[in-house]
């Protein structure tokens, strides 16, 4: 019996709507763990309206087979957990059969109330599938570095501040900072002592710890490596069995040089060699022993394995791994008798620029094809080259600073390597000014990045404590000062240098090129190294039997001689990509398209921008992509210009991109039709050998006889 002190003592009854507020703030407070519980009450809700209503159950089943296979799909197009696509499926598999058998049947229908229980064991398995989603893992690892960075802020002296951004990597992490609340600007921020107190409060090296002034102002990057990222060197990945970043068997000269991995990211380290502006102007810089004769290597592996370079080899030193090149290269002087076939081979790359410019053509740079090869010059130990006082020093740095000054228009690449980038090693400053593209090791001094990148090398890591004592650690940088930092691949063994050698040819040139170098090139190219010389030779006189006929002038035999050697030229066969066939030819092409495409890394920002800009009536070009991508997401997660191609150019594999129009006119549209139409070649008997190759090559890869990246001027 209730009676009316019972009811002044009982506690009010809380309205429903301050309940449903309850329930609303609890999971506002957690939103990311608890979302997902409004949605059980919600399903069974709705479940028993639709058995209350007697509406027809059958509908249920094509909406869950809709549902399912658009979770996969959803799934599938961001793969970054081969498991992820089951799950989700599985999940809405599960919640829709329930749905399903729930409205026709009821929510509790069964024995013991069955298909309540069912109900909930779905609910676990649908929640379980939410929780493994990697974009909801990352949210929740975001959210707890948040909640972590008001601790540490203080402790690593950046009190005030506040984290933008978080993320995990190979080794450990990285975190954007907003500084304005330090009352300190970023740039005062970054450095040695702020790197010191994260490494001191992490108890790690300091050299794990890096800190970068971020590309808008008030904000700083820091990266901690909790992992030693040099722990162990990076085989070659044709010399590994299970490669982290498989290399194709047939390179492509256009296509940047990847010569090693960042361990942090685990993505492609790379150098260029070519791009819409020309071939680039590469210098390698490290102290004995720091690896540039190994990074100059795995250049040159990709370079004898392309199908549209002509390389070069000079190392006037020991020139050991040059050696073991030189089966696989166009020309080469090795050793230190050959400085003077050095000379003349640096004569004769000035001799093909003069020939490619004066040839009529509407490009304005040179495009690597197989009828028109990139021609690469590799030159190990330049201070043995260059650093002579005498009559043949002297003529090679002439020779030298002219290769540097007109090369890149017309498809003549540059590679150097030294002990140090100053004037003394380069033979004068004129050269030293030429060089584009710069790769670091370690280095004798903490200044010689200064002497290699002048001020921008203030921003960048000292290569002298970078990769903890490490040889091969390496810093791949432009003069715009977009770097990235990781470590080469292990190609030092010289068996291992015959082994990649074995059965490579370099790629011929052209032959209206042949035909005017001429016996400067036939001497080249022989057995000997060619006797030429700066003075005069005296020459005994001759004797009876070898003296000369009376009736033949010296003329005659100047120009029998030309002749023969000219004959001799002709009946060389012709140099040929070992023993592929045209059907093996076609099949390399598509496959060093597609795993271009795939080694291209792009974010979801990346991507989204670019849909965006593809979706527009007028397309887009590469020029108009790179500056969008810098204007919205700044310089340093933009992409340069030859990595906005390279993006566009793996979305068009992907079948949502498409290049329409020729030449400038050229543009970027979203495709309407799946990429493997663009793919189709011609079979064997409807061309001869070249002609498919060069169909392959303008499907499969940018179009060889229009601008490459489809810009306007």
């Amino acid at each position: 019996m209730v009676t009316d002190t019972d009811y002044d003592t009982a506690a009010p009854a809380v309205p429903r709507g301050r309940l449903l507020g309850r329930a609303i703030g609890w999971v506002q407070a957690d939103h990311l763990r608890r979302g997902p519980h409004l949605l059980a009450p919600a399903a069974v809700g709705l479940a028993a309206a639709a058995h209350a209503a007697d509406l027809p159950a059958a509908y249920g089943i094509p909406l869950t087979v809709l549902a399912s296979i658009g979770m996969y799909t959803r799934s599938m197009n961001r793969p970054v957990d081969p498991g992820e696509p089951v799950r989700a499926a599985a999940a809405t598999v599960a919640a829709g059969s329930w749905m399903t058998a729930a409205a026709e049947w009821g929510v509790i229908a069964g024995p013991y109330g069955l298909m309540g229980w069912l109900g909930a064991a779905v609910y676990g398995l649908t929640y379980w599938a939410y929780r493994q989603d990697p974009k909801i893992l990352e949210a929740l690892a975001q959210e707890q570095a948040r909640a972590d960075w008001h601790h540490k802020a203080g402790l690593y002296g950046l009190g005030g501040s506040h984290l933008l951004e978080w993320r995990e990597t190979r080794l450990g992490e990285q975190m954007v900072i907003n500084t304005r609340g330090t009352g300190r600007l970023a740039s005062e921020l970054v450095g040695g002592r702020l790197e010191e107190l994260i490494a001191e409060e992490e108890m790690l090296p300091k050299t794990r710890v890096k800190t970068r002034v971020g590309s808008i102002a008030g904000r700083l990057s820091i990266s901690i490596r909790y992992k030693n990222p040099w722990a162990e060197a990076l085989p070659h990945p044709l010399l590994d069995p299970t490669p982290e970043i498989p290399l194709p068997d047939v390179a492509d000269g256009r296509e940047p040089r990847i010569i090693g991995m960042d361990p942090e990211t685990g993505k492609a380290l790379q150098v260029p060699m070519w791009d819409e502006d020309g071939a680039m102007r590469v210098l390698i810089v490290a102290m004995s022993g720091g690896g540039k004769t190994v990074v100059m290597s795995d250049m040159l592996e990709r370079d004898t394995a392309a199908d549209n370079v002509f390389p070069i080899g000079i190392s006037v030193g020991k020139g050991k791994e040059m050696r073991r090149w030189r089966p696989s290269l166009g020309l080469s002087a090795v050793g230190a008798g050959e400085r003077i076939k050095a000379l003349r081979i640096l004569e004769l790359a000035n001799l093909i620029i003069d020939w490619r410019a004066a040839q009529p053509s509407d490009e304005v740079t040179v495009i690597p094809r197989r009828t028109q090869p990139l021609v690469t010059v590799y030159v190990d130990e330049v201070d043995t080259l260059l650093g002579e006082s005498d009559q043949i020093g002297m003529a090679t740095r002439k020779a030298f600073g002219d290769l540097m000054m007109r090369s890149r228009s017309e498809g003549v690449g540059v590679v150097v390597a030294g002990g140090r980038g100053t004037v003394e090693f380069l033979g004068n400053g004129k050269i030293k000014k030429m060089f584009n593209q710069f790769v670091l090791l370690k280095t004798a001094g903490e200044s010689e990045i200064r002497h290699v990148l002048g001020d921008i090398g203030l921003a960048m890591p000292n290569m002298m404590t970078y990769g903890e004592g490490h040889a091969g650690v390496a810093l791949v940088s432009d003069l715009a000062g977009h770097w990235q930092a990781g470590r080469a691949w292990k190609l030092k063994e010289l068996p291992d240098i015959d082994r990649l050698v074995r059965g490579r040819e370099a790629c011929p040139l052209e032959p209206g090129l042949v035909a005017y170098l001429g016996d400067k090139l036939t001497a080249l190219t022989g057995t000997t190294s060619p006797s030429y010389t700066l003075q005069r030779p005296v020459s005994p006189p001759p004797s009876v039997e070898t003296s000369m006929p009376v009736d033949q002038a010296p003329s005659d035999r100047a120009a029998e001689q030309r002749a023969a050697a000219r004959a001799t030229l002709n009946a060389l066969p012709a140099i040929t990509l070992g023993t592929l066939t045209a059907g093996e030819m076609r099949a390399a092409a598509i496959e060093r398209r597609r795993q271009a495409a795939e080694q291209t890394q792009m974010s979801p920002e990346v991507r989204r921008t670019l849909l965006r800009l593809l979706a527009q009536p007028d397309g887009t070009t590469v020029r108009q992509a790179e500056a969008a991508l810098e204007t919205e997401l700044g310089q340093e997660r933009g992409v340069s210009k030859s990595g906005a191609w390279r993006c566009l150019d793996a979305l068009r594999f992907e079948g949502v991109a498409e290049l329409r129009g020729k030449g400038r006119g050229a543009k970027w549209h979203l495709a309407p039709a799946p990429v493997e139409d663009a793919l189709r070649v011609v079979d064997d008997s409807e061309g001869e050998h070249e002609r498919a190759i060069e169909l392959i090559e303008e499907a499969a890869t940018d179009a060889l006889e229009e601008d490459p990246d489809g810009h306007e001027e």
